[in-house]
């Protein structure tokens, strides 16, 4: 019988580099109980995620997902525990071409921005039921 692995039920990182959105996302899901842990680049999410149980759920910047050629969402499937963590990409109406190439290095979805509160919601709570 494999082990599943543990996740942070009520921690979600947020890797986005614009601070407004950021700031948005840290007020939202603060609000509905999270603990919300940002950071506005990839090298810095991955010194944090060495040190941190996975979250419920990521929130990813799809222009910073795309550097190195999605190295980083790779990066991300191959530590130990991380592998089934739900990367939902924020992305803009207009970067719609970054999607595929993200899902398949790793992403599990895509919002697209601006985005509803509620549905944010529906999403982060459809992924945590997926985690156990």
């Amino acid at each position: 019988m494999t082990k599943t692995p543990k996740h942070e039920q009520d921690t979600i990182l947020v890797i986005e580099k614009d601070a407004h959105t950021a700031y948005l996302l840290d007020y939202m899901l603060s609000r509905e109980g999270y603990q919300v842990i940002s950071v506005t680049n990839c090298e810095s999410a991955c010194l944090m995620m060495r040190k941190m149980l996975a979250p419920c759920v990521i929130f990813l910047d799809v222009e910073l997902s795309r550097s190195n050629n999605f190295s980083f969402l790779r990066r991300l499937r191959g530590m130990p525990g991380w592998q089934i963590t739900p990367v939902l990409l924020l992305t803009e109406c207009h970067a719609y071409q970054d999607i595929d190439p993200a899902l398949e290095a790793g992403a599990t979805d895509y919002i697209v921005q601006p985005f509803n509160p509620a549905e944010l919601m529906v999403q982060i709570q459809r992924y945590k039921i997926r985690l156990n």
